[in-house]
């Protein structure tokens, strides 16, 4: 129960706001596959969100199964075994009435999908939407692959296929050690809408600055809020557009008004998918601080509709943004130091608002890259599905085998 489904249980119909990845791949599936999506609630936040009941919706041609955040033990470690074992449950129920099938899981299914490869003998996916440091620390760390050893095992068990987003997270440097060193694995960028853009012009005497992502400490909002603080205090204001929900909304606001920002800052929350696209033609300079990657959708988008942009820098401890400083060029966007992030934004944002011209140059770089480095969304898709058929075709021709030798 991603973020990017609350909206679309609350109302009851498709209206999905948050990871664009299983969306895309769900709304291309169900034109021609039957299609089964079980959200297993891992926290109470999410299964209040269905009032904390088990629930069979049907929104549109989504057929969703909904298990709850049974919060009826005191351990949060009974509670998350409870849940994996309601998860099984549900898998085995669709086993045994259904036949084979194609299960695909994500991080936070790891153990069941392992129950599902090893006990049921079903083709299994996992998707990997990057690497987070839990998942570092797991394939890397002796301690705590001995704590977390369920997890870990469950990781290490020979899949049909694990399909993992590319981040810039570092996630290429940890899959051979996180993963069993014969389960299939493909590392892809994930795409973007073509939409028709022209490179953006300064409305008005201020620059217009955008953020997008969820508001958490990872994904450095709060370095934002500082770097504008102090940049007011300088008398240097932007136009400034945050768009996401997350934990630290309320920590925002209060930044945002001490720093006496009401006035340049608007807080939109969660954004339909379909309506994001304005926003990032609307602005000069896309900023991501992101901790854990600087390659996430968002930034891609960014590239695809020309902004300005601005980013960390790698990280060569844990790898994190190493493919990215190498896939990116740095002459196409502006880099900050990890070490010095409010600093280096401030300077950053102080130099392109005394040479305007710089924006339009980074703009026109970085849309021509996109164009051809970038593929869309339809592409990424379609290439994702013909992976998953051919698993199911090895499947057939695994039956005809079997025939013929009865």
């Amino acid at each position: 129960m991603f973020s990017g489904l609350f909206e679309s249980f609350a109302k009851n119909e498709w209206n999905p706001t948050g990871i664009p990845t299983f969306v895309k791949l769900a709304e291309q599936l169900v034109k021609t596959k039957k299609l089964t999506w079980l959200i297993s609630c891992k926290t109470e936040k999410e299964s209040k969100i269905v009032s904390n009941r088990f629930m069979h919706l049907k929104i549109d041609q989504y057929n969703i199964f909904v298990i709850p955040y049974l919060n009826i033990f005191y351990f949060a470690k009974i509670k998350n075994i409870l849940n994996d074992l309601i998860t099984i449950i549900y898998c085995i129920y669709f086993t045994f009435d259904r036949g084979k099938r194609l299960y695909y899981f994500d991080r936070s299914n790891i153990k069941t999908a392992g129950f599902v490869k090893i006990f049921l003998r079903q083709f299994v996916v996992i998707r990997l939407l990057g690497l987070y440091p839990d998942q570092k620390k797991l394939a890397s760390n002796i301690k705590s692959k001995i704590i977390r050893f369920a997890e870990y095992f469950a990781y290490k068990v020979k899949y049909n296929l694990a399909v993992c987003t590319q981040d810039g997270s570092g996630i290429e440097f940890y899959l051979e050690k996180l993963l069993h060193r014969k389960t299939e694995r493909v590392v892809l960028l994930n795409g973007v809408e073509r939409y028709q853009s022209e490179i953006n012009k300064k409305k008005g005497n201020l620059l217009s600055l955008l953020f997008v992502g969820t508001l958490a400490e990872s994904k450095g909002v709060l370095y934002l809020i500082d770097a504008l603080t102090l940049l007011k205090e300088r008398n240097i204001v932007f136009n400034t557009t945050i768009i996401g929900k997350g934990y630290l909304e309320e920590d925002i606001r209060k930044a945002i008004i001490n720093g006496d920002l009401l006035d340049n800052i608007k807080l939109m929350g969660a954004v339909e998918h379909e309506n994001i696209f304005r926003y990032y033609k609307d602005a000069d300079v896309y900023i991501s601080l992101n901790k854990l990657g600087n390659l996430s959708n968002t930034v891609l988008e960014s590239m695809n509709m020309g902004n300005c942009i601005i980013m960390l820098g790698k990280n060569n401890i844990d790898f994190t943004d190493v493919f990215t400083e190498k896939f990116i060029p740095n002459d196409k966007v502006n880099i900050i130091n990890r070490e010095n992030i409010v600093t280096g934004l401030v300077d950053i944002l102080v130099h392109l608002y005394e040479n305007y011209q710089l924006v339009l140059e980074y703009s026109s770089q970085i849309k021509r890259f996109a164009d051809e480095n970038i593929w869309t969304w339809d592409e990424r898709i379609n290439y994702e599905i013909v992976l998953l058929e051919n698993i199911l075709e090895e499947k057939r021709l695994n039956r005809k085998k079997d025939d013929r030798n009865e």
